[in-house]
């Protein structure tokens, strides 16, 4: 997925992340249709974020509750004052997919993915997420995960933030991916689910470094990477559209989150003690982790 602000990331949907981030694996995201996002997380950074588009509200329920018995990252929840990210459960999915097809991740003309998987009808984009997801749940183990949560706003979903790694324990490298929907994007979403994200990878899960991947034409992308204080890792060449462009790579180490503006945004992590072995962390990995119960 790459930030819609779109991130840019390797797997397609299976693999979408609307902003260019590069790590193991891309989020989903679609093609028609563009407005302000993330990642390029296109999530253009604008400030507080206006009313939500109608539409079906969700919280989380018996059935979530009755899958975290068996899977426990379904208890994971990032909380932030304006938004929820949690992993998506058969309700979220399907509001997802409805959001993706009515209202799409970018417009027809644009390409902020690797791998061009939001190229597409938005019912086929729509499809992509939903593999994106499911196979973040059924192929992650924790020398090789792939986490998408789904955010919300006012109960509302509004885009995917994913985060990525291989072999954590011994790298303890995550990169991250997202896209948000059309009708969200340039409120200041973006930057605010990637500050969450950045806040479960170093201060729960205790990494190292995260990463991001924008195309060099990701204006919002790019935005939300330099307003959290990533710096730049160089950049390699790829192919989009049977043409060469340049993807950018960001780098963030703990030492500069810490006392940086991403640390910055209030992120809770609740439900994480039960699901920190899935991702390969270890309890003395995570310094003094703001957590609550789940």
């Amino acid at each position: 997925m790459a930030e819609n602000t779109a991130e840019s990331t390797r797997t397609t949907p299976g693999a979408p992340d609307h902003a260019p981030d590069r790590a193991p694996g891309r989020v989903p995201r679609r093609g028609a249709g563009r407005a302000p996002g993330t990642g390029p997380d296109q999530a253009q950074d604008h400030g507080a974020h206006p009313a939500p588009t109608p539409g079906p509200a969700t919280a989380p329920g018996r059935e979530r509750a009755a899958l975290a018995v068996w899977a426990p990252q379904f208890r994971l929840r990032l909380t932030t004052p304006g938004l929820e990210l949690r992993v998506p459960d058969e309700s979220d999915l399907r509001a997802l997919a409805e959001l993706v097809a009515d209202q799409g991740i970018h417009a027809p003309d644009a390409a902020p993915f690797q791998g061009g998987w939001s190229n597409a009808l938005p019912q086929v984009v729509a499809g992509r997420v939903l593999q994106y997801l499911w196979k973040g749940l059924a192929l992650s183990r924790p020398d090789y995960w792939n986490l998408g949560l789904a955010v919300f706003l006012d109960g509302r979903p509004v885009g995917v933030q994913g985060l990525q790694a291989r072999r954590f324990p011994t790298l303890g490298e995550i990169a991250t991916e997202s896209w948000l929907a059309r009708g969200h994007q340039g409120r200041g979403i973006g930057t605010e689910m990637r500050a969450a994200a950045l806040r479960l990878a170093f201060e729960g899960l205790g990494a190292r470094y995260a990463t991001s991947a924008v195309f060099e034409d990701g204006a919002a992308a790019l935005a939300v990477n330099k307003k959290l204080g990533y710096r730049q890792d160089g950049i390699e060449i790829q192919e989009r559209k049977g043409e060469p462009v340049v993807l950018t790579r960001w780098r963030m180490t703990r030492a500069q989150w810490e006392p940086g503006p991403a640390a910055d945004v209030p992120t809770t992590l609740h439900g994480l003690d039960g699901c920190r072995a899935l991702f390969g962390a270890r309890p003395h990995d995570t310094p003094t982790a703001r957590r609550e119960p789940a």
